[in-house]
């Protein structure tokens, strides 16, 4: 039934359906993983961010602190606002100031403006690195709420948006008495590039964006990260308009942009709020897109610590399984019926041996032994018998025989008639008057054959000795003459009772005899008894297997030798 080999495929199918299971389930709780670790890192992105746009106003604002005490520039800012006009030799004189100001800073904290204006916030004089709208000189600044809070008094910050740029400015009072009133202010002011967005990556680690006016105007991400991944944030930013957390909160939560880059956006304080300035920090998600993804993203170590050898010995050991279960109970069977249809081609048997076969090759044996005794019935032609071990199996190890001597007399009752394979009515047992004469071989015309006698002494009789033929309604088929030997003799088994059958045996075993001594055959071996159970045997096994009612055993000769057939009657 290939109950194993069936069953490893189930197995093996169960076990490769589970393994990709749980390979997509891994991979889509990694992905999630992979989410959750992302958004809690863009928030802290976020707000590494805004730190350090926090401490940079404050540094910078500091950084201002040696200019708004030079002497020269308090004088000078204290003059210009008491003129209608300021005086040239007042704005040569602050733009010097500003410009050594300037030089003296540090590279980080450089700016790419400085300007000098007076109580009224007109412009006195600037060291401009950077093309800005309007003239330096007779410049109003006074409206912006940074330099108005400036000439009262307060440091401020701010995020300016000129022509799509984006601008961090700082303003400090410049006071010329102590607690007195402001005299001036002095603004700097440092445009929001790639190269700043660079330094704001660096000092935090994360990807980060500038946009203005709807468009990404900087970025500057940290090594790994591919920057031009921040140029989608233009294609989402028109969604910013539904975000409650943005428009309420200035930022947002955690958005995903194509297939793994999550974004947080973040409006920038200031007068950039309103016009629609901020910036965005980006992460690429630790995703897979499939199960063998994985090895794409694992590292030489941590393949390294994966158990391969014992895996490995693991798919040897079941492959092996496997195998030996489809050798046993695929190949072999087959082999074995392979080998027996080539005999039963070339004549070497005459039937398949069912019994020699396991599973469903018994079953078919037995289908195409009955198929071509069909065929032959159809045909009108007989087959030749086939010995018994063909057909029934092995029969217990070859049959011996003792001296025989006379039974004695049974009361058993007769034998109930055995309902036909073919119908539930049983088959009638042939009359006397039916049986067949038995035709004893004729003798030589010079010497008359030797008589029947008994044997002296034992001898075995071979296993293939008797053969069986198919079942047949007649009372006594023609008995098969061999050429070139002596006419076989066929004998029924007489009455129905055990007794009359054992008188047939015990004729059946004379003219065995008789026959074997013709053949020139030694008997000293023979005996009745061991030749009866022989014949019960035989008996027994073909009831067994045809239903029949008796058994009627011939007596023949076989390739020279004297042999017996056995012929199931209904």
């Amino acid at each position: 039934m290939m109950i194993l080999s069936r069953f490893w495929y189930a197995v093996l199918a169960l076990a490769l359906g589970a393994a990709a299971f749980l390979l997509f389930l891994g991979a889509q709780l990694y992905n999630r993983a992979g989410q959750r670790a992302m958004e809690e890192a863009l928030a802290n992105d976020s707000s590494a961010v805004e730190w350090f746009l926090k401490d940079d106003a404050r540094r910078r604002s500091s950084a201002l602190i040696p200019i708004v005490l030079n002497a020269d520039l308090r004088a000078s800012l204290a003059k210009a606002s008491g003129d209608a006009k300021v005086a040239r030799d007042v704005r040569e004189k602050t733009r010097a100031v500003l410009k050594k100001a300037g030089e003296d800073l540090t590279e980080e904290l450089k700016f790419d403006a400085l300007w000098a204006v007076d109580a009224g916030g007109r412009v006195v004089a600037g060291e401009v690195k950077a093309g800005f709208e309007g003239s330096s000189e007779d410049w109003d600044l006074g409206g912006y709420p940074l330099v108005g809070d400036a000439l009262h008094g307060w440091i401020r910050d701010d995020a300016w948006i000129w022509k799509g740029r984006i601008y961090r400015v700082v303003a400090r009072p410049v006071d010329q008495e102590q607690n007195g009133e402001p005299v001036g202010a002095v603004i700097g002011a440092k445009i929001v590039d790639d190269a700043f967005a660079r330094a704001i990556s660096r000092r935090t680690g994360a990807a980060v964006g500038f946009f203005a006016e709807s468009a990404r105007v900087a970025s500057g991400a940290p090594e790994g990260f591919d920057a031009s991944n921040l140029d989608t944030i233009t294609q989402d930013l028109k969604q910013l308009d539904d975000d409650k957390d943005y428009l309420e909160k200035g930022r947002s939560r955690a958005r995903t942009i194509g297939a793994h880059l999550g974004v947080v956006y973040a409006r920038l304080p200031g007068e950039a709020w309103d016009l629609g300035g901020g910036y965005a920090v980006g992460r690429l998600a630790v995703a897979v897109d499939s199960p063998l993804d994985f090895l794409n993203k694992a590292e030489a170590g941590d393949k390294e610590k994966v158990p391969t050898a014992p895996l490995i010995g693991g798919v040897i050991a079941l492959i092996a399984l496997g195998l030996a279960f489809t050798f046993f109970e695929h190949t072999r069977p087959i082999g074995t019926f392979r080998a027996e249809a080539a005999r039963f081609a070339d004549g070497k048997i005459d039937m398949l041996a069912p019994s020699s076969f396991r599973g469903a090759y018994k079953k078919i044996a037995a289908d195409l032994n009955d198929g071509i005794e069909k065929v032959v019935v159809k045909g009108g032609g007989s087959r030749r018998a086939a010995d018994l071990e063909q057909v029934l199996g092995p029969i217990p190890q070859k049959p011996q025989m003792s001296a025989f001597s006379l039974p004695g007399a049974g009361g058993a009752a007769p034998e109930p008639p055995r309902a036909s394979p073919r119908g539930n009515v049983p088959e009638p047992r042939p009359s006397q008057r039916e049986r067949l004469p038995v035709e004893a071989p004729k003798p030589e015309a010079h010497k008359p054959p030797p008589p029947p006698r008994r044997p002296a002494a034992i001898e075995e009789l071979e296993p293939d000795a008797i053969e069986p033929m198919p079942p047949s309604r007649e009372a006594a088929p023609e008995p098969v003459v061999a050429t070139g030997t002596p006419s076989p003799v066929a004998v029924d088994d007489g009455p129905h009772g055990p007794d009359d059958e054992l008188s047939d045996w015990r004729r059946v075993f004379e003219e065995f005899v008789a026959l074997k001594n013709q053949c020139g055959e030694s008997t000293a071996s023979l005996t009745f008894d061991k030749f009866k159970g022989t014949l019960q045997r035989n008996k027994d096994a073909l009831v067994a297997r045809h239903g029949c009612s008796r058994v009627k055993f011939t007596v023949y000769v076989k390739d020279g030798k004297a042999a017996l057939k056995a012929s199931p009657v209904k």
